[in-house]
């Protein structure tokens, strides 16, 4: 049996994987009620001052920086959510998922990706998307770019508008030996190894910084003969590891996952599937100890930053959000400015679905700008949730 499609690394999976998942599982006519929210699933865990979303969809978040230990202890329920947009308030990016290009279909897979990053233009091709609350298809043609060190094969560009995005061929087709997936994607010019845990991924592991991934590539190109492992009852879980964290602005990828096992596998979810391949424990070992020798201990990083607080004020550009709700003391409270310029924000204050005094969850991947008034201006999520007694939950 083929190793499914979207496969649950620990705090790897973007939510991409998980939009395609929906798409391909839902009943057309069951989406026509506007503004539906989908819960997913949900998990419960008791923090201080951290709030944690589940491990299935790969929302592990911590709210701001705490040294001054500002937040009370408090206790986080809280479910995945999504909102069935209405056509015209979806990207286009969310619009068009998929595209054919010389008779091989294409999925959107991750993130946009650089100009700088393209090769070839190859041509204009019509992709496809679906308004799920009308039951309507639509087409579009669009630019279709190949990208460097990377095979058509396996991954092409898209210009949308203003951006480029990575798309992923839609056929599973994995290679049989490593050697052949290095041809089709010349790994060590797009990833870079850096940064990598021990054991557990999540906030209780080990986390390391690597001084130099140079000799690791080395030892992995000569394993071009090790072979595809295909075996659904393969978990990492069961093996001891390291777990490097990937991030390919080439690929479109973030945060995804790359473990080489004591037992002498290589796992990752760098091409949305599960890709396996027997290196042998000669060749792990060599590995695991080089990158332990050569690194040193670095704090615990999440997929996604957060902050939660109550709305103070909303203008045309951006929000304000004060996060005194969480605090022990109100008086210690920190207003952030979340600039509107992601239409994924944007369109929930369009339709009013948030408001002033509302408490709201903003998930987001760069740092907070300290300097210029709390500025975050790389959210990718928010969520209405309400706090009483401790407990946040999500509105349904």
């Amino acid at each position: 049996m083929k190793i499914p499609k979207i496969v649950h690394a620990i705090g790897h999976i973007d939510d991409e994987l998980i939009s395609l998942a929906e798409n391909k599982t839902k009943n057309r006519p069951a989406l026509l009620q506007r503004f539906k929210i989908a819960v997913a699933c949900f998990a419960t865990l008791t923090v201080a001052g951290i709030i944690i979303l589940p491990k299935l969809i790969n929302h592990d978040t911590t709210n701001s920086p705490d040294e001054n230990g500002r937040y009370k202890d408090f206790q986080i329920s809280e479910s995945a959510v999504s909102v069935i947009w209405p056509w015209e308030f979806k990207t286009v990016y969310e619009q068009y998922s998929t595209i054919e290009v010389d008779g091989a279909e294409y999925h959107r897979s991750g993130n946009s990706v650089s100009d700088s990053l393209l090769d070839v233009h190859i041509g204009k091709f019509t992709a496809v998307g679906y308004d799920d609350i009308n039951d309507k298809k639509y087409t579009k043609d669009f630019d279709v770019y190949t990208l460097q060190n990377v095979n058509r094969s396996q991954f092409i560009a898209v210009r949308m508008e203003n951006d480029c995005y990575v798309f992923k061929n839609a056929e599973y087709n994995p290679p049989d030996t490593f050697g052949k997936l290095l041809d089709e994607v010349n790994l060590q010019e797009i990833l870079q190894l850096n940064r990598f845990s021990e054991k557990n991924d999540g906030p209780g592991g080990q986390h390391y910084i690597l001084e130099n991934d140079s000799l690791i590539w080395e030892l992995l190109y000569n394993c071009r003969n090790a072979p595809f492992v295909e075996d659904e009852h393969w978990h990492v879980s069961d093996r001891e590891y390291l777990s490097f964290t990937i991030t390919s602005d080439t690929l479109g990828v973030y945060k995804r996952a790359l473990y080489i096992t004591t037992d002498g596998y290589l796992w990752t979810n760098a091409f949305d599937w599960a890709y396996i391949f027997d290196i042998g424990k000669d060749t792990a070992e060599k590995i695991i100890t080089y990158a332990k020798e050569n690194s040193s201990p670095t704090e615990y990083e999440p997929y996604l930053n957060s902050i939660t607080g109550e709305i103070t004020e909303i203008t045309e550009e951006y929000i304000l959000v004060d996060d005194s709700v969480l605090c022990k003391n109100p008086s210690d409270g920190i207003t952030y400015k979340i600039f509107l310029n992601d239409l994924r924000v944007s369109r929930y204050v369009d339709k009013g679905l948030i408001d002033v005094k509302d408490t709201v969850q903003i998930g987001f991947k760069d740092k907070t700008d300290l300097q210029d008034e709390n500025t975050i201006d790389s959210v990718v999520s928010i969520s209405r949730v309400t706090i009483s007694n401790g407990n946040a939950l999500i509105l349904e």
